[in-house]
């Protein structure tokens, strides 16, 4: 059976500060920021050492997530320059009606909000668009800002998971934190 390609938000989501779009080819930029962050190329496909071919690569297979029907992968972006400055995935877990929730800021926009306006775009969206009755995050417990992303856009922490997450730095522990329809994270803010 072929895959469902997802859709993307129609029209793109913005809070007047920060918008929600799919990624373009021009941005270059923030995926070559990104691989200089100690911690992003950490846990995600985010190439480091970058090259250009490289950046184009990640931008690429963010577009054939959504055709492959993996999930959803989005540039954070400022609303007046529509400069990409981060990335948020809504992926599709194999349990049904299930969605994991990924996101990261370039270093150089950290501390504006960016992360927090991310997740309370996506989240209701991605919980009626995609048919999701959880949207979850696994934090590392050592990360304490995303951890507060989480509980300011509503998300609430439900539990550990020991030894559960596997990189190349080794393997960790993580906080589980979810959204559900009936959470205020679906209501308007």
């Amino acid at each position: 059976m072929a895959p469902t390609a997802l859709p993307y938000p129609d029209p793109p989501l913005r809070d007047g500060r920060f918008g929600l779009r799919r990624w373009a080819g021009s941005d270059l930029d923030c995926v070559r920021e990104a691989g200089t962050d100690p911690e992003i190329p950490h846990g995600t496909t985010v190439p480091t050492p970058f090259t250009t071919a490289a950046g184009r690569a990640f931008i690429h297979r963010q577009w054939q997530r959504v055709e492959d029907g993996e999930g959803v992968s989005q540039a954070v972006v400022e609303t007046g320059t529509d400069r990409a400055i981060g990335l948020v995935w809504v992926a599709i877990r194999p349990q049904p009606h299930v969605g994991g929730l990924g996101y990261w800021i370039v270093p150089s926009a950290r501390g504006s909000g960016a992360a927090t306006a991310a997740v309370r775009l996506v989240t209701p969206w991605a919980l009626a668009a995609l048919d999701l009755r959880r949207l979850e995050a696994w934090v590392e417990p050592a990360n304490l800002a995303s951890q507060r992303v989480l509980l300011r856009a509503g998300f609430e922490q439900e539990g550990l998971l020991r030894n559960f997450l596997t990189t190349a730095a080794g393997t960790s522990d993580a906080l589980v934190f979810s959204a559900l329809p009936t959470d205020r994270t679906t209501s308007s803010r």
